[in-house]
């Protein structure tokens, strides 16, 4: 049937052929163009990703970690990022650091606690002014009873009982003569006390001075080994030194507050033990002498 069509009329069929050529080479040509335009579009738009990403700043490593997704770390990743612990320096390897100059401060630190203490045991009211020894012996005076008396201050023994005792051996003497003697005894008494307060206010002195002592001496340590290196380059040159002279000069300063307020607590105390004695005696003096002596010179006026 096509042969015959093509021989019946060969000119038609060419035709045809021609016509359905140049719409084939059409269509190719089309579809050759758009994927020319995909390629070069392609082109340009990863030539510009590429511009973009040369002129963006680069990535830290933290950023870095943080843009990719959690699967991708590595496991020992967080861990290497953590900061190793350092670890703090002992008590003991600290008074270490101060050097000789620690043993001297030991040795201050040591005497004022045993001299506190010594203080905190003998300077008591009992060892001073006994509560109710003043009405007892008022009592045991108006009767008369002064072996009596002399016992009792002897089983309490105090400045108090001291000067009553005095006075119950020297009372055929005036007023004037057993107040002077009384007051001399006060005053030994608690001069005697104040001066076993004394050591405490002197490592209160010397301990700040011991640590500017050891102070100096690890300042010019730290010269000498800069000096011998020759470079301040090593910060770990002067760690020694430095530290020296910081751990001697706290410790000072921490030996000589408390013993300062310690040394002044005790003055404190005498002299209010100090205070009381002394209005304690003058009733004593005043109620057994002075005023038999008054009533004695009024009844002699009289006659």
């Amino acid at each position: 049937m096509t042969d015959r069509l093509i021989a019946a009329n060969p000119m038609t069929y060419n035709c045809a052929a021609g016509v359905g050529g140049r719409s084939a080479a059409r269509r190719l040509a089309l579809i050759l163009a758009f994927l020319g335009f995909f390629l070069t579009a392609g082109g340009v738009f990863e030539a510009r990703a590429d511009e973009e990403a040369e002129m963006a700043p680069p990535q830290t490593a933290t950023e870095t970690i943080e843009t990719q997704p959690a699967a991708e770390l590595e496991p020992g990743a967080e861990e290497a990022g953590e900061p190793e612990m350092v670890r703090g320096v002992s008590f003991y390897e600290r008074l270490q650091q101060g050097g000789w100059p620690m043993l001297f401060l030991l040795v201050l630190s040591v005497s004022a606690l045993t001299f506190a203490l010594e203080r905190a045991i003998n300077l008591r009211r009992e060892a001073v002014l006994p509560m109710g020894l003043t009405e007892r012996a008022k009592q045991l005076w108006a009767a008369g009873k002064y072996d009596e008396l002399t016992d009792e201050c002897r089983r309490r023994p105090s400045t108090l009982g001291a000067i009553i005792q005095t006075l119950v051996r020297h009372r055929h003497c005036g007023y004037l003569e057993l107040s002077s003697l009384s007051g001399d005894l006060a005053a030994r008494d608690m001069r005697h006390h104040l001066q076993k307060s004394y050591p405490i206010a002197v490592v209160a002195t010397l301990s700040p001075l011991v640590g500017l002592l050891g102070t100096v001496i690890g300042m010019i340590e730290s010269f000498e080994i800069v000096a011998i290196a020759g470079s301040l380059g090593d910060a770990s040159l002067l760690a020694g030194g430095i530290s020296m002279a910081l751990v001697t000069t706290a410790t000072g300063l921490v030996i000589a507050a408390p013993a300062l307020a310690v040394y002044h607590f005790f003055r404190t105390r005498a002299n209010r033990f100090a205070i009381s004695l002394e209005g304690e005696v003058n009733e004593l003096l005043t109620s057994w002498f002075l005023e038999p002596e008054q009533e004695l010179a009024n009844s002699e006026r009289m006659k």
